[in-house]
């Protein structure tokens, strides 16, 4: 009994070493897939439809200042969306092997521009008459994702994005479709919604065993509540590598949200990228909604008047942006998703000089403060007044 007491005794320093080890081996594991992050500058993400390709100037310019890029279907005239992002993705990662590009790949409804994909899907899609517009009944079509022989073809997709295109993963848009307040609730009612959400749940975790464990899941949107409307994307954080937050002060100061929004958002955001997850913060000129619903003013506007407003209004976004910011979190501004809405602009604030952050965001009411190593922010989020002062 004394023998076999000293034996384990002995053994524990051993196992003790063994369970360090293999801890950082997962650990390694973890960081190898994500992106490189530094808080040198204001850490950027790349987010446009990728269309026929771009030019070798366009690829210089983003494999230098990008870590990090999802590359949509965009405006596909010849070819497939598949292709032409595997083309692209080889283009980048010449440039700069060690960035991550997403892969856009929906999971409530198809894209028209993923042929290839699309001519492989398993019947019909679920097709729900939504409204009646005009004299013609309006409808979207839907993934039958409560069909298993769907999730299989869903993931098996999703596989092909890493292995045959080359892809470090996947985009994955309308993830939270079956959120009880999401379009499966308002056109299936609650409980095919919960179905069919629990459905996608499953669909994300074959995918992400199919692309393999080094391997990305990045899914939009991520949203805080106003105290009106539940939160969205807490769930599917569970489940995926990160998030978008989409639609943070869209709609500029023509349609101001909520100042509780604005806050829990960033609240979710901060709490997200301290769970270890990617958290991407789509800001938007104030222009934004108004020029992209009026055929006049996108008329109107030429590319530098669009560029002049935009470097007018970076600034509260941005501001917003860092009060919450955590490693792995990446900002982006545009006000559109293709290569000419933004996508390729830059703007001073972007070589300026950050540091990492010496704390928290010190709240005073509504208006908040951080400070970093090389800048001071201040955010007034009732007014939307912001400043940050680059040391």
């Amino acid at each position: 009994m004394v023998s076999q007491l000293a034996t384990r005794a002995r053994m524990l320093p051993r196992l003790g070493l063994l369970a360090i080890c293999v801890l950082m081996q997962s650990t390694a594991l973890a960081d190898a897939k994500l992106p490189e992050f530094s808080w040198d500058r204001v850490p950027l993400y790349a987010h446009f439809g990728i269309g026929e390709g771009l030019e070798p100037q366009q690829y210089d310019f983003l494999a230098e200042h990008f870590s990090l890029i999802g590359l949509t279907a965009g405006r596909v005239r010849n070819g497939s969306a598949e292709l032409h992002t595997a083309a692209a993705a080889a283009e980048l990662k010449q440039r700069n092997p060690a960035m991550k590009v997403l892969f856009y790949w929906a999971s409530d409804k198809p894209k028209h521009q993923s042929k290839i994909a699309n001519a492989a899907y398993p019947g019909d899609y679920l097709i729900h008459t939504k409204r009646r517009k005009g004299k013609k009944d309006e409808v979207t079509p839907y993934f039958d994702v409560q069909r298993q022989e769907v999730r299989d073809w869903w993931s098996d997709a999703a596989a092909d994005a890493v292995h045959k295109y080359g892809c470090d993963g996947i985009f994955v848009d309308g993830a939270v479709a079956g959120h009880p307040q999401g379009p499966y609730a308002r056109d299936f009612g609650k409980e095919k919604a919960a179905a069919m959400n629990e459905a996608v749940f499953a669909m994300l975790r074959d995918a992400q065993r199919k692309m393999g464990p080094d391997t990305l899941i990045v899914f939009n949107p991520l949203h805080g509540t106003d105290g009106k409307k539940d939160p969205l994307g807490q769930e599917q954080l569970q489940v995926t590598d990160g998030a978008m937050i989409d639609d943070f002060d869209r709609g500029g100061k023509a349609k101001q949200q909520s100042m509780e929004y604005m806050v829990n958002t960033l609240g979710a955001m901060r709490h997200a990228a301290r769970d270890g997850k990617i958290v991407l913060f789509k800001g938007w000129p104030d222009f934004t909604m108004a020029w992209r619903k009026s055929a006049e003013l996108k008329k109107s506007m030429s590319l530098e008047d669009l560029r002049r407003e935009a470097r007018k209004d970076i600034l509260f976004p941005l501001a917003c942006f860092l009060l919450a910011a955590e490693k792995q979190c990446y900002f982006c501004y545009t006000w559109g998703w293709e290569p000419d809405q933004g996508s390729l602009e830059w703007y001073p604030e972007f070589d300026q000089p950050l540091g990492p952050p010496k704390g928290d965001a010190v709240r005073d009411g509504w208006t908040f403060r951080r400070e970093f190593k090389h800048a001071s922010v201040l955010v007034d989020i009732e007014n939307q007044i912001a400043k940050i002062n680059w040391k």
